[in-house]
């Protein structure tokens, strides 16, 4: 508006310098009075509230070391951020938002060792040395008896109103920037090692049982993770897979092996050694058997590669109906997996049928 005026002023008193004089003038007094014009925005969220998991969601129980999904019980609003770049006395700035977020996640209902890495959204946000790939500040808490208050969970809540989750092992993520994940908080998977050593069968079978089940086997995992509680689902798929099964005695079970331990350390993948017998292919020994599967798959967690799923073979490839499919949520070394699916199709090949539980009410 002051442009207008007093360029008819300038023009009027002096001509075309004069209106030339006139503008300029008014130019200034519109910048200061209004700025440059409108400025431009960049992309900015509607919605600042996080997604957390839903209530009742099971949180994995980690023996050994494992991969597993973290559950989010406990976010902030997203923290958003602006700021301003470019702009000059003739042309307008941009704004620009950025978004981060406080948030704590589950990943283990027992107590565990250590945390190794983490993964975003399948990415490395945190490395096998403890370095931090993406902003954020991370703190563990291992879900031991005499774990204390995290002190953001604690600035949050009433004094003395926020629990330590004691036997819960979680992690903090303080300010965490969400700009490589799309402004989203991302998938978070976590290298939980309850131990360092492998965990024996007989171990996880009698604590998921609840002391039902006693009795020792010489069989171990690298690791293995309890989901939800039933305890039948968790332990059919060891029972199908490892060469033990389950005998009544008193009021609960007791493991019982298939075959003599030492004979089957030393076992190689093509042959079996029973009482010192080599047994080769079993199922052409037996016409009894011709319903057992002649070839067994195994699927299990594969460490060396990350964790991903793994297969391992025993017997040619066949139809579908004459293969056994063995899924073990479990981490398993090749070499340890290769031996167990040799195991099994012998132990296919003694009972004629999967073997499974004994119909005892766990």
């Amino acid at each position: 508006m002051a442009t207008l005026i007093l360029t008819a002023v300038g023009s009027a008193v002096g001509g075309p310098l004069g209106s030339a004089i006139g503008a300029f003038v008014g130019q200034q007094i519109d910048r200061a009075l209004i700025g440059n014009g409108p400025r431009r925005e960049g992309p900015r969220l509607k919605e600042l509230e996080v997604q957390t998991s839903s209530y009742g969601s099971a949180i994995p129980a980690v023996y050994g070391s494992m991969r597993v999904a973290g559950i989010v019980f406990w976010a902030s609003d997203l923290i958003e951020q602006r700021s301003v770049s470019g702009g000059s006395k003739s042309q307008p700035g941009t704004a620009t938002y950025s978004y981060s977020a406080n948030l704590a996640v589950a990943f283990s209902s027992r107590p565990i060792a250590r945390v190794g890495r983490i993964w975003a959204d399948g990415n490395l946000l945190r490395g096998a040395a403890g370095d931090l790939k993406f902003e954020t500040e991370l703190r563990i808490h291992y879900g031991h008896q005499d774990q204390p208050v995290d002190p953001l969970l604690a600035s949050r809540e009433a004094p003395g109103r926020s629990p330590a989750y004691r036997g819960l092992a979680y992690a903090v993520f303080e300010g965490l920037q969400l700009a490589e994940f799309g402004n989203r908080i991302p998938s978070l998977t976590f290298e939980v090692f309850e131990r360092e050593d492998a965990v024996p069968l007989h171990e996880i079978l009698s604590n998921i049982s609840d002391r039902i089940i006693s009795g020792e086997t010489p069989e171990t995992l690298n690791g293995f993770a309890i989901q939800g509680s039933d305890a039948r689902t968790s332990i059919e798929p060891l029972i199908n897979t490892f060469p033990v099964t389950l005998r009544p005695k008193g009021d609960g079970l007791e493991i019982e092996g298939w075959f003599d331990a030492p004979h089957l350390a030393a076992a190689s993948p093509s042959a079996i050694r029973l009482n010192g017998k080599a047994i080769e292919r079993p199922a052409k020994k037996r016409a009894a058997q011709s319903n057992a599967a002649a070839s067994i798959v195994l699927r299990y967690y594969e460490k060396e590669r990350d964790y991903q799923i793994g297969l391992q073979r025993h017997g040619p490839r066949l139809t579908h109906d004459r293969e056994m499919q063995l899924e073990l949520p479990a981490c398993l070394s090749a070499v340890a997996a290769q031996r167990l699916t040799s195991l099994s199709q012998y132990k296919e090949w003694r009972s004629g049928t999967r073997r499974t539980i004994l119909n005892f009410v766990i």
